[in-house]
């Protein structure tokens, strides 16, 4: 399952610093069209007031863009960078009267057409209703995806408002009855089916997964149910492992098939409970462990153990890729050309996803984090506790839920991505509160689920500098000698890109700068723990016994590992060497690269050709998902044997030159 907050980790550190910069005044409902060359740098000024929402769009028609917002000093506001064609909607609030600058560039060095529009300012709403309807003005009208919304306050489920289309052939809206795929935010639900089994003695959480799954391979350490609950378990992700084949999210496959995937898979990718990665592999296993215990298909296990117990009574779980969901809102993500194209679900993801269901049952579930009328209160307190790896660090993750705090309150949250369906899951249990999103529109931007709580629950919240003391007061903080040693060129692998990033030591504090990005301060909250100043990110350092550090955990919704990197540069004539057909055993696949001008290109009959960039050493870059990375590997003599690729949460894969 793609995991929707990997785009908050991109719109945080993707954005391109361009050379040639053009610059104007914009108004309200003027419509401005630009064209933008590689180096561009465009942008729009707009005098505003203190207090105001803005709402626009650029419409994408031959260039995909990233759109900035910087307030009257400078400082960035906002940033969004979600399709590549059709509308790239920007919405912000400002703090203070003055000129703001709304900032487009070219994503990746694009070049292309593009339309901006200024389309409403207006006094940010107070009434917390009136509030959500800004934050969801991007998804209405009749010819776009739509959502909606759903908060339950004080154990009641106070507020449901649905906004734009179902299905836009059929010209159904959403409604506050549609059911719609909520993705990831299932594991929650597989996580109870075990533990109820595991209630009534049919299984234990610490079991090898091989009791119940013999054919899979012994990779010489125990993985035990509770490791892949809480994604500690070393399996690849069989979403980011199968497109390096050519494979296309809405391509089938049988569930059977990710046994066998698993049997190919020569190693772990790490052993058990040493690192958080998330994967959705262990979630499909799960789910065919359950069916193997109950003799029930996992469909047929939920409905009766679990969603009937609760009267989640619009609940099921898809049981087939292309399976028939009555009332259910259609998927839908941008097209190329513009307008949208209706998309099909991820094949065999039940377990991990595949539960499509409705904001009143979810506030149904929501409210068994209080009242533990199924499971009990020993199923509540198992999903809600924190993960710690072997190490002693905390995942921020229990069985299928995340696990932090928001402005002083604690908070179980969970986000998920089919294909195109979004869905935002955020419960504060200190004020029996939370907020439920479901949309069936590709680009929509699941942040707006903390937006929703602070506009309803403001008032049971810190406030924010109130917050972020009460998070770094009771730690000691960190030494400038640890400080030193996180020092230095770093690398973020996220699901679907990765992106390099510096960190220095200036004054005493630590700060990090993406390629191309703003500097960052970042705040100590222990001696091995950073958070960024101004965003909901922050760093697990993950230092050795001799005090150095080479690997740590960046957090952003789903945490991904970052890796230390040593910078060596290769000359570009040497790249011929590289040339060469290359196949994966594992993947059965084969990657021709090509030496062609001066650049290396990478040719698989089910993909479009992609250009091998290089980073540093024998490491190149893919160009994005699925090669994020490739480093090829010399033979004791210097020849060229090989590459391994990879894209986050799967990595290391072998291709052998041929």
């Amino acid at each position: 399952m793609r995991h929707a907050l990997f785009a908050t980790l991109l719109l945080l550190l993707m954005a391109t610093s361009a050379l040639g910069q053009e610059q104007q005044d914009i108004r309200r409902g003027e419509s401005v069209s630009g064209t933008l060359a590689s180096d561009s740098e465009h942008r729009y000024v707009i005098e505003l007031n203190e207090n105001t929402f803005v709402f626009g769009e650029v419409n994408q028609l031959t260039v995909d863009v990233v759109v900035r917002v910087l307030d009257p000093e400078g400082e960035q506001v906002r940033q969004f960078d979600s399709p590549a064609r059709g509308p790239e909607i920007f919405s912000f609030d400002t703090d203070a009267a003055g000129q703001y600058v709304i900032e487009v560039t070219p994503f990746e060095e694009a070049e292309g057409d593009y339309v901006i529009r200024v389309i409403r300012t207006e006094r940010v709403a107070t009434n917390p209703e009136k509030r959500v309807d800004q934050l969801l003005m991007g998804f209405t009208g009749t010819d776009t995806p739509g959502a909606v919304v759903g908060v339950v306050e004080d154990g009641r489920l106070r507020f449901t408002r649905a906004y734009g289309m179902a299905n836009l052939s059929h010209g159904i809206e959403f409604d506050v009855g549609t059911i719609s795929n909520i993705g990831s935010v299932t594991k929650q639900f597989t996580a109870m089916g075990l533990l109820l089994l595991q209630s009534q003695g049919k299984l234990s959480l610490e079991d090898d997964i091989r009791t119940y799954i013999p054919e899979l391979p012994d990779f010489g350490a125990t993985i035990t149910l509770k490791n892949l609950l809480n994604h500690t378990g070393g399996y690849r992700e069989i979403y980011n492992l199968l497109p390096m084949t050519g494979h296309d999210g809405e391509d089938s496959f049988s569930r059977d098939k990710v046994i066998e995937i698993v049997q190919r898979q020569p190693d772990l990718q790490a052993q058990p409970n040493t690192e958080f990665n998330y994967n959705n592999t262990g979630y499909i296993l799960l789910a065919t462990t359950i069916e193997r215990v109950t003799d029930m298909t996992f469909p047929e296990y939920m409905k009766a153990k679990v969603f009937t117990p609760l009267g989640m009574t619009n609940t099921r779980v898809k049981a087939f890729q292309g399976e028939v969901i009555p009332g259910s809102a259609q998927g839908y993500v941008q097209a190329q050309r513009g307008g949208y194209r209706s998309v099909r679900d991820l094949a065999a993801s039940y377990g991990a996803g595949g539960i499509y269901t409705t904001v009143a049952d979810l506030a149904k579930w929501m409210l068994n984090y209080r009242d533990h009328r199924l499971g009990g209160a020993e199923a509540i307190e198992a999903i809600t506790t924190n993960t710690f790896l072997g190490s002693g660090d905390s995942t921020g993750y229990g069985l299928g839920l995340g696990l932090g705090t928001f402005r002083g309150r604690v908070r179980y949250a969970h986000t998920g991505g089919d294909v195109a369906h979004r869905a935002y899951f955020g419960y504060y249990p200190e004020l029996e509160s939370g907020v439920i999103v479901l949309s069936n529109n590709g680009s929509f931007n699941l942040g707006v689920g903390t937006q929703i709580a602070l506009a309803f629950f403001e008032d049971g919240f810190e406030p924010e500098e109130e917050a972020a003391d009460t998070a770094s007061s009771d730690t000691e903080g960190m030494s400038e000698e640890r400080m030193e040693a996180i020092a230095g060129d770093w690398r973020i692998v996220a699901p679907t890109a990765s992106l390099d990033i510096v960190y220095t030591v200036e004054d005493g504090e630590l700060h990090a700068q993406a390629t191309n990005q703003p500097k960052f301060r970042l705040t100590a909250t222990s001696d091995s723990t950073v958070r960024f100043e101004g965003v909901e990110a922050s760093v697990t350092f993950h230092f050795k016994a001799d005090a150095t550090v080479d690997s740590a955990t960046h957090h952003q919704g789903p945490s991904v590992p970052m890796i230390r990197i040593d910078k060596v540069e290769l000359e570009v004539e040497q790249l011929a060497e590289f040339a060469g057909r290359y196949y994966s055993e594992e993947l059965e696949t084969a990657i021709e690269v090509a030496f062609e001008g001066d650049s290396l290109v990478a040719y698989n009959r089910r993909m479009d050709p992609f250009t091998l960039s290089h980073r540093d050493g024998l490491e190149f870059s893919g160009g994005g998902f699925p090669f994020t990375t490739i480093e090829f590997a010399r033979s004791g003599n210097g020849r060229i044997t090989g590459f391994m690729a990879s894209n986050g949460r799967t990595r290391d894969v072998w291709f052998r030159r041929q």
